[in-house]
């Protein structure tokens, strides 16, 4: 009997399907893929990462910058400073220097708790240029239950694929790029080399001034600074032949509730033992003038340009994140693999 019943509510949704069909009736059975990543002025995520990225790049062409605006949440919008001129900067670096893109992979991760959800995801992209492959990660908050403002992308994080274990992680609000050195555009000046600065004062041989360059905040929080400089000092003079520029990115970050201006330049050391890395670190803006001025300097065995460290490498992986977790001066020389 059940069977029976069974039958004729099936013969009845296939009568009433196929009448639906035959009439022309204007009713959307099965809802078709959208093709914007703002609906009805909220952000709706596509569920294909490599149709996020296409949308991009169609934005990106138009140079729609109020469109990439809008994609990122209120929150993000609100509290980044200087969102639409990144936004114009990630445009003029894509078109200027992108010749192709892939996705690589993605994921997410939905958190509920006394039914309130938390969805979010990040897709990983590789942008090639002529100076070498970039990665482009993008981040964004699906589903919020309790804060909708933060709905929408959080993050586009444009850095040398081989500088991951760096940048990666940081994902900084808003639009960031890392670049190369020769993919910088004219309008953005570096000023005089710091590289060559710490030179000059490596050969006047003076730890206190070679000190004065440091943040108040820095030397007051870095471990043995003066005896690191005098160090530093002979090996820039003794053993640095030349050197050259890697990369620069400049950001405003956040540390508690205090803005600083950061900048970032990587160089190379050549000397006679090999070749190293200098890393950088200087607050160039801030709320207190104590902060203002170098944070950090680390030196270390360099990879040779666009090799790609090994993934489990937790010693290199330490020198090359040391000048972010740390204040004051590192060296790891060649034959160490500690820093000093």
């Amino acid at each position: 009997m059940y069977m029976i019943k069974f039958k004729r509510r099936l013969r009845m949704a296939f009568s009433l399907l196929l009448c639906v069909l035959l009439c022309g009736c204007h009713i959307n059975l099965f809802t078709s893929e959208h093709t914007e990543l703002i609906v009805d002025g909220e952000y709706k995520p596509f569920n294909v990462p490599r149709k996020t990225m296409e949308k991009l790049m169609e934005l990106i062409e138009a140079e729609d910058v109020d469109y990439i605006y809008a994609v990122f949440s209120p929150d993000v919008r609100e509290n980044v400073e200087r969102l639409s001129e990144q936004i114009r900067e990630l445009i003029r670096f894509t078109k200027e220097n992108v010749t192709a893109w892939d996705f690589i992979s993605g994921g997410g991760n939905v958190d509920r708790r006394s039914g309130i959800t938390i969805s979010k995801s990040v897709a990983f992209y590789e942008f090639q240029t002529n100076s070498g492959t970039y990665r482009c990660d993008i981040s964004d908050v699906i589903r919020n239950d309790t804060q909708k403002e933060t709905i929408g992308f959080s993050s586009i994080s444009i850095y040398p694929e081989e500088l991951s274990w760096e940048y990666a992680p940081k994902a900084l609000p808003g639009s960031s790029i890392v670049y190369r050195i020769e993919d910088l555009p004219p309008d953005i000046s570096v000023g005089s080399s710091p590289v060559e600065m710490l030179m000059q004062l490596s050969e006047a041989g003076n730890p206190d001034e070679f000190c004065d360059i440091f943040s108040i905040t820095a030397k007051r929080n870095a471990e043995g600074l003066q005896e690191n400089a005098s160090e530093l000092m002979d090996f820039l003079s003794e053993q640095v032949i030349s050197w050259e520029p890697y990369t620069w990115t400049q950001n405003i970050e956040t540390i508690g509730r205090t803005k600083i201006t950061v900048r970032e330049m990587f160089f190379y050391l050549h000397t006679d033992n090999g070749l190293y890395r200098c890393d950088i670190r200087e607050v160039l803006e801030s709320d207190y003038s104590v902060d203002t001025g170098f944070s950090s300097i680390s030196i270390f065995p360099a990879l040779y340009p666009g090799d790609e460290p090994e993934y489990e490498d937790e010693v290199y992986k330490g020198y090359c994140t040391w000048e972010r977790e740390n204040m004051g001066i590192s060296i790891v020389y060649q034959q160490d693999s500690q820093t000093r």
